[in-house]
């Protein structure tokens, strides 16, 4: 039987060695099943995960704004998914924000790596939708930074159970 640590060393180097189609498993194919609970716990830790890759993106995305802003903001994204501070202030941090990252209205595409902090504090009906498209579009806007590497520790950090869940759950059908 494999221990945690055995699953860690075996799967986690696996993973590691296939770069995006990893990322596309683990984002669409097991972290975009999970349900929610009533005290939105789940939400809570994809917030905390998006403010650990926030803090590993280069910061030329976000010219308008300091590093202590974007960090601020992301900080604040998190306070306000664990009710540390209130809708009216989580309002006035999103506003903020807006108005320093000014969208760039001469871009050709919709997509700015921009619009990726401003998710953090998006409804999580809303934020449901975009978490799927949030890991395609980051990844392939800012892959200087965000490598495979990176995207694979953060999940193992932020998602080890429910990842460890699903491989579980495919051995077991494979071997019915």
């Amino acid at each position: 039987m494999k221990t945690q640590a055995d699953w860690n060393t075996t799967e986690w180097g696996k993973i590691e060695n296939h770069g995006l189609d990893a990322i596309i498993v683990l984002a669409k194919y097991i972290l975009d099943e999970i349900e929610d609970d009533n005290q939105h716990q789940w939400h809570q830790r994809r917030i905390c995960f998006m403010q650990d890759m926030v803090e590993h993106l280069d910061k030329q995305y976000f010219p308008n704004a300091t590093i202590q802003q974007i960090n601020d903001f992301a900080h604040s994204a998190v306070d306000f998914w664990k009710g540390k501070i209130t809708s009216q202030e989580a309002t006035e941090q999103l506003q903020s924000m807006r108005k320093v990252l000014q969208k760039d209205i001469m871009k050709l595409s919709d997509w700015e790596p921009k619009d990726f902090l401003l998710w953090m504090m998006m409804p999580e009906d809303d934020f449901d939708w975009m978490w799927d498209q949030w890991f395609e579009c980051i990844h392939a806007c800012i892959p200087d930074k965000c490598n495979d590497k990176l995207w694979i520790r953060m999940f193992h950090k932020h998602f080890p159970n429910e990842i460890k869940a699903w491989v579980d759950n495919n051995e077991a059908t494979n071997k019915a």
